[in-house]
Order: C-alpha cells, then structure tokens, then sequence
C-alpha cells in the first residue's frame, strides 16, 4: 500500500456498502470515528457496534464477538487504530475464528482527529497480518475490496484486509448513547 496521491484509492463509503449488501445479517464492529461515521451514514443497523471513544481495542472485541457467535463478524478499522493493536493480530491467527473478517481501512491519517498523518509510510499491514499467521491481502478499488471480501467470508478462518481509501470527512455520526448502542447490538445478537 502506498502513501503516493497518484495511487488509486477506494471510496470508504462504496465499499462499506459493499459489506453491508454481502453480509447483511453480519454483526460490524466499527472503529471510533470514520470508520463508524461512514458505517452509520451508509445503514444505521442493530448490528452496528460503534466504537467509541475507544481506539485500538476493534479487532480485539471482533475476536471475542466471533468466538461468541456462529454469526458472521466483520471488523471495520482504521490504519491508526491498527497500529495501536498490532499485537491483537497474534491472538486472532492462533484463534483463527471462521466467521471473523478484519479490513483496514488505510487513509494514512488519523482522520477524527483533523488529519494528521499515520506513521503507516512505508509500513506494510498485509505483511504483519500474514507475519501474525493470517491470511491478509491489499486493495485499492471497490472493485477488488468486493472481491477480496467475499473470498475472506467464503474461507474458513480469518481474513484481514487493508483497503487504500480516501480519506473523507462524513457528517453522518451514529446515535451517541453508548448505553444504547451496547443494549440494541446485544438484542439483535440474541434475537
């Protein structure tokens, strides 16, 4: 992946879309900020998870959520965030549960917080996540995130990818309540 401006990027939007057409029943654990921004801009569902104020945990609560439910997960992060729980990508490998699928969304900046950049130049996320014992692959289209979405919910273990965006600045925010938030997921989980 690549911090060039002349690289292609995907939309975050579109493929977010994406994830919700193909999985439409999954239970989507989102990353404070962006991430969970465009995911309630695109369908505020009862099985969004917003996370918030709680950067670097995502995939770790996506590990605990798969292990917990036969359900499909999918985990929408953000490069920074990443970064901050790298480690978590060791555990998911050794518990490689089927029904997980991790995506990086990687805008090279901490977005939520006035776009400073990520220290992720020159550092390679597929490469750490197969390093870990996952499988991981890198996109930059909606075209291919599509793609390599559905081969990541057709395999049998976890998959991770890490898809060039745009960085964006949506208006949209999901509902603040997190008392809320927390007692809706779990409801439709059980549901």
């Amino acid at each position: 992946m690549s911090t060039d401006p002349d690289t292609e990027r995907a939309d975050q939007h579109e493929c977010t879309e994406i994830v919700i057409e193909t999985t439409p029943d999954a239970a989507i654990v989102s990353n404070l900020g962006v991430a969970s921004y465009v995911l309630a801009g695109v369908e505020d569902r009862e099985r969004n998870f917003y996370q918030w104020g709680s950067m670097g945990v995502t995939a770790s609560i996506g590990l605990g959520l798969a292990m917990s439910t036969d359900d499909q997960v999918t985990v929408l992060d953000g490069d920074g965030s990443a970064l901050m729980s790298l480690g978590a990508f060791v555990p998911i490998a050794k518990y490689d549960p089927p029904n997980l699928t991790v995506v990086v969304w990687k805008n090279d900046q901490y977005g939520t917080t006035g776009g400073q950049p990520t220290p992720t130049d020159g550092v390679d996320l597929v490469a750490i996540a197969r390093a870990s014992g996952l499988e991981a692959t890198g996109v930059s289209s909606a075209e291919a995130f599509s793609n390599a979405y559905r081969e990541a919910i057709e395999h049998d273990g976890t998959d991770v990818i890490v898809c060039d965006v745009e960085p964006c600045d949506p208006s949209e925010r999901p509902p603040y309540d997190y008392a809320y938030i927390k007692r809706r997921f779990r409801d439709a989980l059980d549901e």
